[in-house]
Protein backbone atom coordinates (compact mmCIF):
# COMPACT_ATOMS: atom_id res chain seq x y z
CA UNK A 1 0.00 0.00 0.00
CA UNK A 2 1.36 3.42 -0.85
CA UNK A 3 1.66 6.36 1.56
CA UNK A 4 -1.21 8.34 0.02
CA UNK A 5 -3.52 5.34 0.35
CA UNK A 6 -2.54 4.92 4.01
CA UNK A 7 -3.13 8.62 4.68
CA UNK A 8 -6.55 8.35 3.02
CA UNK A 9 -7.54 5.44 5.27
CA UNK A 10 -6.31 7.28 8.37
CA UNK A 11 -8.16 10.42 7.30
CA UNK A 12 -11.40 8.49 6.79
CA UNK A 13 -10.98 6.83 10.20
CA UNK A 14 -10.38 10.20 11.88
CA UNK A 15 -13.42 11.80 10.23
CA UNK A 16 -15.81 8.89 10.76
CA UNK A 17 -14.70 7.58 14.18
CA UNK A 18 -12.41 9.93 16.12
CA UNK A 19 -14.05 13.28 15.38
CA UNK A 20 -17.61 12.15 16.25
CA UNK A 21 -16.29 10.54 19.46
CA UNK A 22 -14.59 13.80 20.51
CA UNK A 23 -17.72 15.85 19.69
CA UNK A 24 -20.01 13.56 21.71
CA UNK A 25 -17.53 13.35 24.60
CA UNK A 26 -17.22 17.15 24.69
CA UNK A 27 -21.00 17.56 24.84
CA UNK A 28 -21.35 15.02 27.68
CA UNK A 29 -18.44 16.59 29.59
CA UNK A 30 -19.93 20.08 29.16
CA UNK A 31 -23.27 19.01 30.66
CA UNK A 32 -21.57 16.99 33.41
CA UNK A 33 -19.51 20.00 34.48
CA UNK A 34 -22.55 22.26 34.09
CA UNK A 35 -24.32 20.05 36.65
CA UNK A 36 -21.51 20.61 39.16
CA UNK A 37 -21.51 24.33 38.35
CA UNK A 38 -25.29 24.83 38.71
CA UNK A 39 -25.58 22.97 42.01
CA UNK A 40 -22.50 24.77 43.35
CA UNK A 41 -24.03 28.14 42.51
CA UNK A 42 -27.35 27.10 44.14
CA UNK A 43 -25.36 26.26 47.26
CA UNK A 44 -23.50 29.58 47.14
CA UNK A 45 -20.12 28.07 46.30
CA UNK A 46 -17.85 30.51 44.45
CA UNK A 47 -16.73 29.04 41.12
CA UNK A 48 -13.32 30.24 39.89
CA UNK A 49 -13.18 28.32 36.59
CA UNK A 50 -15.34 26.21 34.27
CA UNK A 51 -13.27 24.38 31.66
CA UNK A 52 -14.00 21.93 28.88
CA UNK A 53 -10.74 20.22 28.04
CA UNK A 54 -7.31 20.31 29.62
CA UNK A 55 -4.04 22.04 28.92
CA UNK A 56 -3.60 25.56 27.58
CA UNK A 57 -6.70 27.69 27.07
CA UNK A 58 -7.81 28.17 23.46
CA UNK A 59 -10.58 30.67 24.14
CA UNK A 60 -12.21 31.99 27.29
CA UNK A 61 -13.97 34.81 29.04
CA UNK A 62 -14.68 35.88 32.61
CA UNK A 63 -18.30 36.49 33.65
CA UNK A 64 -19.64 39.05 36.16
CA UNK A 65 -19.35 36.62 39.07
CA UNK A 66 -15.64 36.11 38.35
CA UNK A 67 -15.90 32.63 36.80
CA UNK A 68 -13.41 32.00 33.98
CA UNK A 69 -15.16 30.00 31.22
CA UNK A 70 -12.64 28.30 28.95
CA UNK A 71 -12.20 25.84 26.13
CA UNK A 72 -8.83 24.11 26.32
CA UNK A 73 -6.56 22.34 23.84
CA UNK A 74 -7.10 18.68 24.83
CA UNK A 75 -10.86 17.96 24.55
CA UNK A 76 -10.89 14.80 26.67
CA UNK A 77 -12.46 16.01 29.91
CA UNK A 78 -13.07 19.14 31.89
CA UNK A 79 -13.34 20.57 35.37
CA UNK A 80 -14.97 23.14 37.62
CA UNK A 81 -12.57 24.82 40.04
CA UNK A 82 -14.09 26.20 43.23
CA UNK A 83 -12.77 28.92 45.53
CA UNK A 84 -10.17 27.35 47.83
CA UNK A 85 -9.25 24.48 45.48
CA UNK A 86 -5.55 23.74 45.03
CA UNK A 87 -6.14 21.95 41.70
CA UNK A 88 -8.76 20.60 39.30
CA UNK A 89 -9.43 17.64 41.63
CA UNK A 90 -10.85 20.03 44.29
CA UNK A 91 -8.06 19.27 46.76
CA UNK A 92 -8.18 21.96 49.45
CA UNK A 93 -5.53 24.67 49.38
CA UNK A 94 -4.79 25.18 53.10
CA UNK A 95 -2.77 28.36 52.49
CA UNK A 96 -5.52 29.95 50.40
CA UNK A 97 -8.22 29.00 52.92
CA UNK A 98 -6.18 30.43 55.82
CA UNK A 99 -5.78 33.76 54.04
CA UNK A 100 -9.48 34.23 53.21
CA UNK A 101 -11.90 36.65 54.79
CA UNK A 102 -14.97 35.28 56.57
CA UNK A 103 -17.11 36.15 53.54
CA UNK A 104 -14.74 34.35 51.18
CA UNK A 105 -14.63 31.28 53.45
CA UNK A 106 -18.44 31.12 53.28
CA UNK A 107 -18.13 30.65 49.49
CA UNK A 108 -15.41 27.97 49.62
CA UNK A 109 -16.42 24.43 48.64
CA UNK A 110 -14.43 22.88 51.52
CA UNK A 111 -16.32 24.95 54.10
CA UNK A 112 -19.77 23.76 53.01
CA UNK A 113 -21.60 21.02 54.87
CA UNK A 114 -21.16 17.42 53.77
CA UNK A 115 -24.69 17.45 52.33
CA UNK A 116 -24.00 20.52 50.19
CA UNK A 117 -20.71 19.10 48.90
CA UNK A 118 -22.43 15.79 48.14
CA UNK A 119 -25.13 17.67 46.22
CA UNK A 120 -22.47 19.42 44.10
CA UNK A 121 -20.84 16.09 43.29
CA UNK A 122 -24.18 14.43 42.53
CA UNK A 123 -25.21 17.34 40.30
CA UNK A 124 -22.40 16.51 37.90
CA UNK A 125 -23.24 12.84 37.87
CA UNK A 126 -26.94 13.47 37.22
CA UNK A 127 -26.34 16.02 34.47
CA UNK A 128 -23.71 13.83 32.79
CA UNK A 129 -26.03 10.81 32.89
CA UNK A 130 -28.88 12.85 31.45
CA UNK A 131 -26.67 14.21 28.66
CA UNK A 132 -25.44 10.74 27.75
CA UNK A 133 -29.00 9.59 27.05
CA UNK A 134 -29.64 12.30 24.45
Amino acid sequence: MDILGTLGILGDFALTKVLPFIVVLTIVVFFHELGHFAVARWNRVKVDAFAVGFGPELIGRTDRQGTRWKLCVIPLGGYVRFLGDADEASAPDANALAGMTTEERDGAFQNKSVWRRAAVVAGGLAAGAAASTL
